[in-house]
C-alpha cells in the first residue's frame, strides 16, 4: 500500500509540475498594450481627435457635442476590447491609459 501511495504522489507531482512551470503570467495593462500596438495606436488617435474637437471654437450646429460623446464612447469600447482579459470594471477602464 505504501508503494501505491508513493507512486501516486510521484505521478501527481510529475503531472502537476509542468503546468506550474509553464503557466502564463497574468496579463497587465502594459503587457496588453505591448501585445496589441495597433489598438493602442487607434486609441491614441481617438484621444487626439477628442482633444481637437474640445479645442474647436465652433459648435458646428450642435453636432460637436454628439461627436465628442460618440468619440468618448468609442474610446471606452476600444479600451474594453484592449483590456478584456483583465476583466476591468467601467471605472477602472476609464482610468486605464
Amino acid at each position: 500500500m505504501m508503494k501505491k501511495s508513493a507512486l501516486f504522489g510521484f505521478i501527481l507531482l510529475a503531472t502537476a509540475t509542468p503546468a506550474l512551470v509553464h503557466a502564463e503570467p497574468a496579463p497587465t495593462i502594459q503587457s496588453e498594450r505591448a501585445a496589441h500596438p495597433n489598438l493602442v495606436h487607434a486609441l491614441e488617435a481617438m484621444k487626439a481627435a477628442l482633444a481637437d474637437m474640445e479645442r474647436a471654437p465652433h459648435d458646428f450646429g450642435g453636432n460637436k457635442v454628439q461627436a465628442m460623446a460618440d468619440t468618448r464612447q468609442a474610446i471606452h469600447s476600444l479600451k474594453r476590447a484592449l483590456y478584456y482579459r483583465l476583466k476591468l470594471d467601467d471605472a477602472a477602464l476609464d482610468k486605464a491609459e
